[in-house]
């Protein structure tokens, strides 16, 4: 079966095969960076561990997965040397991940307290870079979340 992902968060939007795991091979998320110029894959990197629920399956005990990827409500933020994304973590949390926007390397990570929804944004106040995003915890309609860039 299919899965709605909107109106379903719990439930995943892929098709389940046996023992309830999914029939696609993962990553089940990720972001790619294409050279607009030449159409080259430059890097692919996948968004989040992915489920507990598939990575600690019985069916799959003793298996080594790779980064299976989350199923996230975000889109990209570009900044000039990095690329800023909200990853979709176990138990309704997510996380804000910076990655080099050359390379896709995972620079940091920020634990978030609800679900992410939407694209984060940047602005600057007397010189001081800050990142929001609009943060759902529970069934709350969600909030705005600020962080501070280190200098």
């Amino acid at each position: 079966t299919l899965g709605p992902s909107s109106s379903h968060p719990a439930r995943p939007a892929y098709p389940r095969g046996p023992d309830g795991l999914p029939l696609l091979k993962p990553p089940y998320s990720r972001m790619t960076a294409i050279d607009i110029n030449t159409g080259e894959h430059v890097w692919m990197v996948p968004t989040g561990a992915g489920s507990s629920a598939v990575r600690d399956h019985p069916a799959l005990k003793g298996i080594e997965l790779p980064t299976l990827g989350g199923q996230g409500r975000s889109g990209p933020l570009l900044t000039k040397s990095l690329l800023i994304h909200g990853l979709a973590l176990d138990g309704g949390k997510s996380a804000l991940a910076a990655y080099d926007k050359r390379t896709g390397e995972v620079l940091g990570q920020v634990s978030l307290p609800g679900t992410i929804v939407g694209t984060p944004m940047t602005y600057s106040i007397d010189n001081i870079q800050y990142i929001a995003a609009t943060v759902r915890v529970g069934r709350s309609p969600g909030s705005l979340v600020a962080l501070r860039l280190p200098d």
